[in-house]
């Protein structure tokens, strides 16, 4: 097998490709804090480590991220019907 220094993925599209980095970045946080799987009902006893906290922060962006786009796959068709466009960001 083949050494390659680089990583290609044969993704053309930007929102597969935004989604597939989204789900990698919730792979390595799960995969360096497992707790983040822990129910949030349970309590903590005491402030959680702030790596954990961290850890938090960035997985509340990736689910703020991934309502963006999903909002943007929304709108995606009445924008695209108004006209034909060849950009994947038609404003």
């Amino acid at each position: 097998m083949l050494h390659r220094p680089y990583v290609s993925l044969p993704i053309a599209e930007l929102l597969p490709l935004l989604e597939a980095a989204l789900l990698f970045v919730i792979q390595l946080l799960i995969a360096q804090h497992p707790d983040l799987l822990a129910p949030p009902e349970e309590p903590t006893p005491g402030r959680p480590a702030a790596p954990l906290r961290a850890a938090h922060r960035l997985l509340d962006a990736v689910r703020d991220l991934n309502l963006a786009l999903d909002s943007y796959r929304a709108i995606l068709p009445t924008m695209s019907s108004s006209g034909p466009t060849d950009d994947d960001f038609p404003f």
